[in-house]
Formats: C-alpha cells, structure tokens, sequence
C-alpha cells in the first residue's frame, strides 16, 4: 500500500527541492501529493529561510555602515561597534554643541541683510533707541543719516556700520531730544530713518547705485 512520506523523510531525501519551489510557494501538484501537516512544514521551511536571507542582508548593511563610520571618525582607536558608535554620539554632540555657538555669535556679527530692514527698540534703563538698518550701499549714505537724525531730532550715542557686497548695515544707539514726546519722536525717527533706506532701494533700481563693493568694510562710532 502506498504512503506519503512525511516532511522530515523527504527533507532528507533528493526531492526536498521539489518540495519548495523558488518563491517558497507550492504548486498545486506538489500541494496534491503533501498531507497538510508536511504543507505546513514546508511553509515553514520558506517562512525559516526568507527571514534568514533578511537577516542576512541587514547584517550587510549594518556592516557597511559601521565600516563607513569607521572610515569617517577621526582617532578611532577601537574598532568595535559599541566603541564606534559611542564615539559617533559624541562626535554629533560636539557638533550641536559648536553650531549652536556659531550661530550665537552670528547674531552678534554686523552683516547687512539680504532685505532691505528697519527696527527700532528701546534700550532697558537708558533712555536709547537702538536703531538698525539694513539697506543698498550708496556713497551719500551717511550724509543722508545724519541730516535724517537731524531732523528728527535725535543725537546719536553710539554707531556701528558694515559693508559687505554692495549692501550696509548701521546699528545707532541715539537719543532722542525732546524727552516728553517719545511716542512722537519715535515715529519721526522711524520715518527719517525709512526714507534714508527707501532712497537706497529707489537708486538702487534705477541703477545709479555704485556696483556693490565685495570688500566689507566696519566702522565704530561711539
């Protein structure tokens, strides 16, 4: 009387190939001649083997990257993975650490905006407005700063001027005359100033603004 063999009998044997095609998939041939039990088996089997390959290739590719790490980190002394990747953390700690500085520092360099900028602000407890503008460079421009400041009655404390590419930026620290109207000689600075950055703008689109000096140039006036 004929039996089928079971799963563990044809393992053994030549025809296990047969058993599991490429795709870990069985045919319906093969599904005619397997009991249930062996099918499942066999399902098994491919389920066993597909996770083995996956395995395989991630541990590929972790691989290639601790060796990309490796290649990448200076002074690594020790090449294993815990080691590299506790020196990979320092590494982007240390860097956080050093952009977070630069662009504190940045904040504090006079480099002229790539727009055109006004703002005004009251210093804390001195009774100055501190006075920052961001505009196109032109020859006449400090002339133009003065008689606005002139005008508007504010006496200038402290300046500082930059120049870098054809744009300028000026940090005034003023004071403003008449004391008892702040409200109003705030808005009069506010206007003297934007007429001086608007006039800037308007040469500067008709052409007649100089080309922009790549030489940066700083000024200090206190």
């Amino acid at each position: 009387m004929f039996s089928i063999p079971s799963f563990y009998e044809v393992a053994g044997s030549d025809c296990y190939e047969n058993i599991i095609n490429v795709g870990g998939v069985l045919s319906d041939s093969e599904n005619a001649n397997l009991s249930p039990r062996s099918m499942a088996e066999a399902k098994a089997v491919a389920a066993s083997t597909s996770h083995k390959e996956a395995e395989r290739r991630r541990r590929k590719r972790i691989n290639a990257h601790i060796a990309t790490l490796k290649s990448i980190l200076p002074n690594t002394i020790k090449t294993d993975k815990a080691s590299l990747l506790g020196e990979a953390v320092r590494r982007v700690k240390e860097l956080k650490k050093t952009t977070a500085e630069l662009e504190e520092a940045s904040k504090k360099l006079m480099f002229p905006t790539e727009t055109d900028e006004l703002k005004l602000s009251q210093c804390d407890n001195s009774g100055l407005i501190k006075a920052t503008i961001s505009c196109d460079d032109r020859p006449e421009i400090i002339v133009d700063m003065i008689q606005a400041l002139k005008s508007a009655e504010a006496k200038v404390v402290r300046a500082e001027m930059s120049t870098v590419g054809g744009r300028t930026k000026s940090v005034l620290w003023v004071k403003l005359m008449s004391a008892n109207e702040s409200d109003v000689g705030l808005g009069r600075l506010r206007r003297a100033l934007k007429a001086v950055m608007d006039k800037s703008t308007l040469l500067a689109g008709s052409g007649q603004v100089l080309p922009g000096n790549k030489r940066p140039r700083y000024y200090h006036m206190s």
